[in-house]
């Protein structure tokens, strides 16, 4: 790194377009042109309706907008009604489902921790992050 610093202190008068190219290349030798490439071919995902079929038929008189409404509405109290019951359950449940929500955010978080760091050939990077977990 500090090669780099000194370098560019020797050559100031560098012409502007190298220090483009130096800075579009990126540690894993791909250009930022290429992975902007790859960005714009992408396909987009469309929205799919994921209503059930049940809903869709007893809905299927109303327009979108009220049929939204209604499966907004019965989703709702569905939730609300699922809420009552994992409290009438008990303690011993509410902390079993926190303890599961709160593994599965840590494994989603070391997922992306591994992504972002793989190229670092970090050792152990998974075993030492659950193992803080337990800890």
């Amino acid at each position: 790194m500090t090669e780099l610093r000194q370098r560019a202190a020797r050559e100031p008068d560098a012409a502007p377009e190298d220090k483009e190219l130096e800075s579009e290349v990126k540690i894993d030798g791909e250009t930022a042109s290429d992975s902007e490439s790859r960005a714009e071919t992408a396909p987009l995902s469309t929205s799919v309706d994921d209503t059930p079929e049940v809903l869709n038929r007893a809905l299927s008189n109303l327009s979108s907008r009220w049929k939204n409404w209604w499966v907004r509405g019965i989703l709702t109290l569905a939730m609300i009604a699922f809420f009552f019951i994992i409290i009438y359950l008990g303690p011993m449940v509410l902390m079993i489902i926190v303890m599961c929500v709160q593994i599965k955010c840590f494994h989603e978080i070391i997922t992306i921790g591994y992504n972002v760091y793989h190229s670092y050939d970090l050792p152990w990077f998974r075993t030492l992050s659950w193992y803080f977990l337990l800890c």
